[in-house]
């Protein structure tokens, strides 16, 4: 955590010089005032005090007053503008980090984990970049005044005074300790919470279905019970340290004044040299008791810092990308291609055999988990190469930029994401500076036209998070047209057809031979009928090619494409494995 702040300042050094020279004159004028009431005393004890030395005394609190005042207000502002500074610069880089990770980065955190790491652990490292750092400026600099001037009125009281102060150091560090595991507990306690608020948010309607409001409100008030108790033993221990400083402090008082009763019968000191050394020690509690604000935003940064590095840190486990460049998506070809997830033991493709060539449709089916989608994840390089051939226009697929190869791909997921935005924000993510003639043109495509003039607002409707405020099949139809816009030369639908009636699936297909001639589909589907008009059809079971061809073929071979092609026509079917 010191490194990343240091960085920061290194980048910062006149601001933040500027902030610790401001801190130091205002730590200098907070102790002026001790050192004018112990002249006034002397001057006033030896009948030496004149009208001219008493103007000169109130001038000097007046000058310390307007000091600390003004410098307070500087160092106050610029330190806590630069740490919203550095906490935006922290927000970015780990934003920029997610953006560029791959399908196996975020298989290793929780969403919920995740939002606690950018929301939470920030601005815990925000706290001490920013209040962290004004109080070591601070108690730092009242510390290098009060006590070097305390050994220079005498050393030997000092000394004796400083014996509680050192006892209640040492009480303060085991008290730390124990305060550090809280503080750790506390923060995964708050990460496991931010799980169940975005899980039950995500799946509110199905909650409601099964009656588990209840159950889910007793389960949120056991967990927010479990925080509150862990901060509420943190601020037990928190609680200890004024106390205990102020006790020692007290303590001092005590010994530097019975010392320094002793010391000036022998006169060895003066009455106002005295008086000086009991306030100072005074001016100590407050930096002292801003020791336990200090311990608790070290080790909440600290934990944070730890929290937020994963994910600065940690990588996807992708290979390095490519260097070459693709004008188009030509032919694709797999051969003896097997692969397997990262937490996997065994393989999810296996020996694949398959060429796609330029303006060809691929149609793909299957039993629930026998592969689909992580057929075509291979192409979208979301997770890291399996074992065997997988090349795109004669090459090997990793030996072209990530950025060059998606960009010749449109991809509509089963889950058919959607953003908070209207609905023309939605389509438009699919190519950069499209115009209005152009996203009309994909909503005809995805048959979506006769849906959108019922929106409210047309193009400019507010479609919810998620798209809650819209249908599932309405929602598939924004995310194809999406899809569409770009005119990609591979367009993808994983099972992207499902919550649409059969009139609008026939539409769609219709569209796509038609408008998509010369470029490369690849549809995935449970239905029969989206694939029906396929140049090629694979049957994929555990991962493997069980039967492919052109659909005539498939049904004449009399195989698993011909039983489901015999349930979905409402014919009886013999012997059938699903």
């Amino acid at each position: 955590m010191l490194a990343l702040i240091l960085e920061h300042i290194k980048t910062k050094k006149a601001v933040y010089l500027l902030v610790a020279i401001s801190l130091l004159i205002y730590d200098a004028s907070l102790i002026i005032p001790t050192k004018v009431v112990q002249s006034l005393v002397d001057h006033m004890s030896h009948d030496q005090l004149s009208q001219v030395s008493l103007r000169n005394h109130i001038f000097i609190l007046i000058v310390a007053t307007f000091l600390s005042y003004a410098t307070a207000y500087l160092w106050h502002l610029k330190l806590f503008q630069e740490a919203v500074a550095f906490k935006s610069h922290l927000q970015q880089r780990a934003f920029k980090k997610l953006v560029l990770m791959r399908t196996p980065y975020y298989d290793k955190f929780r969403s919920g984990d995740m939002m606690t790491r950018f929301s939470t652990d920030v601005e815990a490292l925000m706290d001490f970049i920013g209040y962290g750092l004004m109080i070591i400026l601070y108690a730092g600099g009242m510390f290098a005044f009060i006590i070097p001037t305390m050994f220079f009125i005498s050393w030997q009281m000092t000394l004796i005074g400083m014996i509680p102060i050192v006892l209640g150091v040492f009480l303060t560090y085991f008290m730390t300790k124990k305060q550090e595991l809280l503080v750790e507990e506390a923060r995964e306690a708050i990460s496991t919470l931010s799980d169940q608020v975005l899980e039950t948010v995500e799946g509110i309607r199905v909650m409601r279905a099964y009656s588990k409001k209840d159950f889910l409100a007793t389960e949120f008030e056991r967990k927010t019970g479990a925080i509150a108790e862990k901060w509420n033993r943190i601020a037990s221990i928190r609680g200890l340290y004024f106390p205990v400083f102020t006790t020692m402090i007290a303590l001092s008082t005590i010994l530097v004044l019975v010392t320094g009763l002793s010391f000036l019968q022998k006169g060895l000191i003066s009455l106002g040299q005295v008086l000086a050394l009991q306030l100072y020690l005074v001016s100590l509690i407050e930096p002292f008791s801003m020791l336990a604000d200090f311990i608790l935003v070290f080790q909440t940064g600290n934990t944070s810092f730890a929290k937020l590095n994963q994910v600065i840190q940690t990588g996807d486990d992708m290979e390095e990308d490519g260097t070459k460049s693709l004008a188009k998506i030509e032919i694709i070809r797999l051969k003896d291609y097997s692969f397997r997830y990262p937490k996997s033991n065994h393989d999810t493709l296996k020996k694949l055999n398959l060429t796609l060539k330029q303006g060809q449709t691929l149609g793909i089916i299957g039993k629930t988990g026998s592969g689909k989608t992580s057929l075509v994840r291979q192409f979208l390089r979301q997770y890291p190469k399996g074992e065997g051939l997988l090349e795109v226009n004669g090459c090997d697929i990793l030996d072209y930029k990530r950025k060059a190869l998606e960009s010749h791909i449109g991809y509509v997921p089963q889950e058919h994401i959607l953003f908070s935005k209207t609905v023309w924000q939605n389509i438009a993510m699919g190519k950069s500076g499209a115009e209005e003639s152009d996203i009309l043109a994909a909503i005809e495509t995805a048959s979506f036209t006769e849906d959108l003039a019922h929106l409210s607002q047309g193009l400019e409707t507010e479609i919810g998070e998620r798209g809650l405020s819209i249908s599932g099949g309405q929602k598939q139809r924004i995310a194809i047209a999406r899809a569409f816009l770009g005119q990609p030369d591979l367009l993808i639908l994983d099972d992207s057809l499902s919550a649409v009636d059969a009139r609008t699936e026939a539409a769609i297909i219709a569209n796509i031979q038609s408008e998509r001639q010369g470029k490369t589909s690849i549809i995935v589907s449970h239905r029969l009928s989206a694939i029906q008009h396929a140049d090629w059809i694979i049957v994929l079971e555990d991962g493997e090619i069980v039967e492919e061809g052109k659909p005539s073929d498939l049904y004449q071979l009399g195989g698993w494409y011909y039983q489901q092609y015999l349930r979905q026509e409402g014919k009886e079917v013999r012997d059938v494995s699903i």
